[in-house]
């Protein structure tokens, strides 16, 4: 039997089929095998929506049928063998860049540092940056190493590299010293 998870996360994206809007699906059952029951498996349908807008709107039964036609249309799962649906909405779940969004970011890190030595800022939420999964992993990584005295390693040069980014046509200065290639927004 299945479990799905509905996540709702605040960022537009185009899905690989008109059919259907999910997009992205994990199993949280090949993530470690100790997150489902033996037997069973957990997905999680990930759908990209902006807070407030029709998907955000639509009621918990309306989202979990719906990806239960969209993991049948796409041959995953019959959704006869899912025996419950859970939906959680994740507002700001994705980093807006704005402008003075790089200031942001150095008063946030330099008031962490000075005020709250043990907290370490990790990942896509705790870093403010649209990281990729695997930077997102190494920055814990790296922290880990710092808190064991292992460092210092500075997790804020993870994924600054140029190369890691795509580059757009007519991009310019505007977006220098982003840790992304997502573009500034007013």
């Amino acid at each position: 039997m299945y479990t799905i998870k509905v996540n709702a996360s605040n960022f537009a994206a185009l899905t690989m089929e008109a059919e259907v809007q999910v997009g992205r699906i994990q199993n949280y059952g090949s993530w470690s095998p100790f997150l489902v029951k033996e037997g069973r498996t957990c997905l999680g349908l990930e759908y990209f929506v902006f807070e407030g807008d029709e998907m955000w709107n639509k009621s918990d039964e309306d989202l979990i049928a719906q990806a239960k036609r969209e993991i049948a249309f796409l041959g995953l799962v019959d959704p006869a063998k899912v025996e419950l649906g859970h939906v959680v909405r994740v507002p700001k779940a994705y980093p807006t860049y704005d402008t003075g969004y790089v200031d942001r970011i150095e008063l946030m890190r330099k008031w962490i540092e000075t005020n709250v030595g043990n907290v370490h800022p990790v990942g896509r939420n705790g870093m403010h940056r649209y990281n990729n999964q695997d930077h997102s992993m190494f920055t814990a990584m790296l922290t880990v190493e710092n808190i064991m005295g292992r460092g210092p390693h500075d997790i804020w040069a993870v994924n600054v590299e140029q190369e890691y980014h795509e580059t757009k046509a007519g991009e310019g200065p505007e977006n220098a010293g982003l840790a992304t290639d997502e573009p500034i927004v007013p």
